[in-house]
């Protein structure tokens, strides 16, 4: 009697189940890659936006400290303010309308990062901010600080809260928050951070 093998099953992966394997690990990793993306961006954000926070209740405190001169605190563009007297220096005797200009002027070189270098660059502070300090009602100041976002968002529209941060002038028109992708004047790289603050003015009736 002639005896005959039986078929051997197939064993292993085939072609096919490799090219799937690939297919799905690649999807699954170029997710990840784009969900790391965008937690970085959102840390840059909230980074900047701490720092923005941090500095403008440190103005907030320095106008409290000089409330005779509260005035000489109003501001556009506090990074535009130009070099004071050193009211820091050993025996400095600054009057108080020196006082706000130096304070103006610190503000805004920390507000750049310009006191913190890394060889001898600004590493420090917020990308090209804008900070601005105004007057509301008696006592109370709006100070508010801008800067470039990473990416482009929609202007706010006529749904948007008037006391949002994001109808905020501080920084629009300035050229700094412009996105090249779409051109003209259109302040969508533009972050801002409002904080308001009661100081009381001794001058006040």
């Amino acid at each position: 009697m002639i005896r005959t093998a039986a078929p051997c099953r197939a064993s292993g992966f085939t072609l096919i189940e490799i090219l799937i394997t690939v297919f799905v690990v690649g999807v699954g990793m170029l997710a990840v890659a784009g969900l790391q993306a965008t937690s970085k961006k959102f840390n840059y954000d909230a980074i900047q936006r701490t720092a923005a926070g941090t500095l403008s209740q440190a103005m907030v405190e320095a106008m409290r400290g000089n409330p005779g001169e509260l005035d000489a605190y109003l501001t556009t563009d506090a990074s535009a303010v130009t070099a004071s007297v050193d009211c820091n220096g050993a025996g400095a005797a600054c009057t108080p309308a020196e006082l706000a200009a130096h304070d103006l002027y610190v503000w805004g070189r920390l507000l750049a990062g310009d006191e913190v270098l890394a060889d001898g660059e600004a590493a420090g502070g917020l990308v090209e901010p804008t900070g601005c300090i105004t007057a509301a009602t008696p006592g109370l100041y709006t100070v508010a600080v801008a800067w470039r976002g990473l990416t482009g968002q929609d202007p706010p529209d006529a749904d948007t809260p008037a006391t949002a941060d994001a109808n905020n002038p501080c920084g629009v028109g300035s050229g700094r928050y412009d996105d090249p992708r779409v051109g003209g004047d259109d302040d969508r790289m533009r972050r801002v951070m409002v904080l308001h603050a009661y100081v009381a003015d001794p001058h006040a009736p």
